[in-house]
């Protein structure tokens, strides 16, 4: 169907197909669906009656890790009745080095957003402003630069940060230099959506709040912990974090030493998004340890116990610093513990799903060769 099919006299109905990833992608094209017919007929153009379809669909990628939308496109728009179509993806994506947010391919009435480009912080609305400029771009009907005196181009106002670039069937937008890198790193650490990789880490908790609550009976940890500055207890624990992550990283297998498919930017960010990704983890499983122990530490010593062993009175700020030395004694076990956590299963935990398959590609194509 092409856009402008289903025409009336003066009265034009484009249907527009929200097409999105299961998870955030699906979550956050959901809430755009019912304000985007009212955005599109006042950004875009008012002329035209606006119905937007969401549906929740994901394409296969291709032998190179992308997704190939334009091969499926007419099959999907005649399929359900639209006539534009964008679709919404977790899957990093890039042109050369720059990260890429959306690319439009105007001959075929379609665009394919990449939500990590959009960073953390104002998804829905850097979200709703990439759609309107793809939408204003494909009912243009044009590859050049949007025309000075457009309706659309007056009212949709350049989008901070995003460079747009043409084609010969569309254009492509971007993002560039150090803080397009850590939108992009932000955006890629969202959709991995770090507290998913706790319920993997059942064995390592276990070992953590184990060793953690076998440390508080101790008077010996006790005197550590009463005798130790905060500076000191800050700095073991920042060393518990770290070797927990290392560890895990490590073990696991999550660390790429590869190019993935000719790109040289995309390991080093998906490295350092996977590491953010554990360390904000670890601090989580580090913290619920910590509230487990000082509530332990409240309900097994009694305060008259504590004083007679610590020499002075004490106050809630004593048991705390006792369960924040056993949190960290328990994260070093946890590390140890997360050895008889699947390694699967924290994987599938750390990545987003499109991610996760773009790293299960890549290993078979390193497999295939050597």
């Amino acid at each position: 169907m092409a856009a402008g099919e289903g025409e009336e006299r003066g009265n034009r109905t484009i249907v527009l197909g929200l097409m999105a990833d299961s998870g955030l992608p699906e979550r956050v094209a959901r809430r755009l669906g019912d304000t985007l017919p009212g955005e599109l007929s006042e950004n875009v153009d008012a002329a035209v009656r606006w119905e937007v379809s969401v549906v929740q669909e994901t394409l296969p990628l291709d032998s190179d890790g992308d997704i190939p939308l334009e091969r499926y496109a007419e099959d999907l728009k005649q399929r359900h009745h639209w006539d534009l179509l964008v679709y919404v993806t977790d899957l990093p994506r890039y042109v050369g080095n720059e990260p890429l947010v959306s690319d439009v391919n105007v001959s075929q009435q379609v665009c394919l957003i990449s939500l990590p480009a959009l960073g953390w912080p104002r998804v829905r609305h850097r979200t709703l402003q990439a759609v309107l400029h793809a939408v204003a771009h494909m009912t243009e009907g044009s590859s050049a630069e949007e025309p000075a005196d457009g309706e659309s181009a007056n009212r949709l106002a350049p989008v901070h940060g995003v460079f747009s670039s043409a084609r010969d069937d569309g254009k492509y937008s971007y993002l560039s230099g150090l803080r397009g890198r850590l939108r992009l790193m932000l955006g890629m650490i969202r959709s991995n959506q770090p507290g998913r990789l706790l319920p993997s880490l059942s064995s390592a908790t276990a070992a953590a709040i184990g060793t953690g609550a076998f440390g508080i009976f101790y008077a010996s940890i006790w005197n550590m912990a009463d005798s130790s500055s905060p500076l000191r207890l800050a700095g073991i624990s920042f060393l518990a974090i770290v070797s927990m992550t290392a560890w895990l990283i490590g073990y696991n297998g999550l660390w790429d030493r590869r190019r993935l498919h000719g790109l040289a930017g995309q390991a080093g960010m998906d490295n350092v998004a996977t590491a953010v990704t554990v360390v904000l983890s670890v601090a989580a499983m580090y913290l619920i340890l910590f509230a487990v122990l000082f509530l332990g530490s409240l309900a097994v010593i009694s305060g008259d116990y504590l004083q007679s062993q610590l020499k002075h009175p004490v106050s809630p700020i004593d048991y705390a610093r006792l369960a924040w030395l056993a949190s960290s004694l328990g994260t070093f076990a946890g590390a140890l513990g997360s050895s008889f956590d699947s390694d699967e299963s924290i994987r599938e935990a750390t990545y987003s799903r499109r991610q996760q398959e773009r790293r299960k590609l890549a290993d078979r194509t390193s497999d295939g060769r050597e």
